[in-house]
C-alpha cells in the first residue's frame, strides 16, 4: 500500500487529529508504512492495521505531541473508538495522573517512615525517641552475656554472627540518639539566637 492510501485510511477515521484537533493531515512513515504523524502537533501513531490498509481497529500513540500533550498515553494501545472520544481521552489521562500521584504519595510516605525523625516533631516527641533507642540498646547489646563473650571465642559461628548483628543494631540506635540530640541542640541554639535579637 502507498502512503496516500494509509493517510486516506487515517483520515477516514480521524479527519482531525485525536490530540490537537487540527485537520492538516498526516505524514506516513516506517518501512511497512505503519506510522502516521499529525502535520500540526507532531503526535505520531502506530498500527499494524495500516499495513493491511482495510479497517482501522486499534491505534497506539507512538509519540506525544510536540508540546507534550498525550505524554501519559505514550505507547498505549486503544480501540479507534477511544481515540475518537475526546472525553474518554481526558478521563484516561486523569486516571493515569491520579495513579501516578498516589504512587508518589506512597513513596513519600515510605521515605518519611525511614526518617529518624520528622522536622515537625516536638521536643517531647524527640525525647521519647531517645528513650526508645536507649531501651533498644539494652535489648540488642548482649555482649556481656556468657553467650556473647564465649560464643565468638569458642568458634560458634552462628553465635558470633548473632553477636555482630546485635552490636551493629545497638550502634545504629546510638547513632540515632546522637542525631536526635544534635537536632535538639540545633533548636536550642536557634531559639537562643532568636530571643537574643533586640
Amino acid at each position: 500500500m502507498g502512503k496516500e492510501e494509509v493517510e486516506a485510511l487515517m483520515l477516514r477515521y480521524f479527519p482531525k487529529c485525536p490530540l490537537c484537533g487540527a485537520d492538516k493531515g498526516y505524514e506516513v512513515s516506517g518501512f511497512a508504512k505503519q506510522y502516521v504523524q499529525c502535520k500540526s502537533c507532531g503526535a505520531k501513531w502506530e498500527s499494524t492495521d495500516f499495513i493491511k490498509c482495510k479497517e482501522l481497529e486499534k491505534l497506539t500513540l507512538w509519540e506525544p505531541a510536540d508540546d507534550g500533550k498525550g505524554e501519559s498515553l505514550k505507547l498505549k494501545k486503544f480501540p479507534v473508538e477511544f481515540w475518537q472520544d475526546s472525553e474518554a481521552i481526558r478521563n484516561e489521562e486523569r486516571k493515569i495522573a491520579e495513579k501516578e500521584s498516589a504512587k508518589l504519595e506512597t513513596k513519600a510516605e515510605q521515605f518519611r517512615e525511614k526518617l529518624i525523625f520528622h522536622p515537625e516533631m516536638t521536643q517531647k516527641e524527640l525525647s521519647t525517641l531517645i528513650e526508645r533507642s536507649l531501651e533498644e540498646i539494652t535489648h540488642w547489646d548482649y555482649g556481656s552475656t556468657s553467650e556473647g563473650v564465649w560464643g565468638p571465642i569458642l568458634g560458634n559461628t552462628s553465635s558470633a554472627d548473632a553477636t555482630t548483628i546485635r552490636l551493629l543494631r545497638a550502634i545504629f540506635e546510638q547513632n540515632k540518639i546522637l542525631i536526635i540530640q544534635n537536632e535538639l541542640l540545633r533548636r536550642a541554639l536557634t531559639e537562643t539566637k532568636t530571643n537574643a535579637k533586640p
